[in-house]
């Protein structure tokens, strides 16, 4: 996997695998910047196109190609949704593709276009990048609860 020049929210570097992120956080501390969360999709994004693009002609155009769509399409919406006010459409329907995404991993598999340790390697990431959406979700809901008075 590229390394990536950026740091992290507190100031560091960045870890070489991205999934040593989580494990850095102080208990205490706010949930991951939604940049931090769409970077992260970004790097399972970058790790997923390098494993189709080594698949078998015969499903390369076709499971792999969706998940790499997939995955491009929950970046994307990760970006879109660290801009706007309302977000919560833009993360519901980024949850929806992260389980899109971990089906077409999982069909990937039964083809053998990938690995237990690759399908597991992207349960984890995306378990993770779903964990964090989720957060980010009940973040919204809580603050439109406060903003209405409630």
């Amino acid at each position: 996997m590229t390394q990536r020049p950026d740091r992290e929210p507190g100031g560091g570097e960045a870890p070489a695998n991205p999934s040593e992120r989580s494990e850095r956080r102080e208990p205490n501390r706010r949930p991951a910047e939604p940049a931090a969360l769409a970077l992260r999709m970004e790097d399972l994004t970058l790790w997923t196109a390098e494993r189709v693009a080594k698949m078998s002609r015969d499903h390369k155009f076709t499971v792999g190609d969706r998940l790499l769509e997939t995955c491009l399409e929950v970046t994307t919406l990760l970006v879109q949704a660290s801009f706007l006010r309302d977000k919560l459409g833009l993360l519901a329907a980024a949850s929806r593709g992260l389980v899109r995404a971990r089906v077409l991993v999982r069909l990937a598999e039964r083809l053998n276009l990938l690995s237990a340790a690759q399908r597991g390697h992207f349960a984890v990431e995306s378990d993770t990048i779903g964990r964090m959406v989720g957060g980010w979700t009940r973040s919204q809901h809580s603050r439109n609860d406060e903003s209405a008075g409630r």
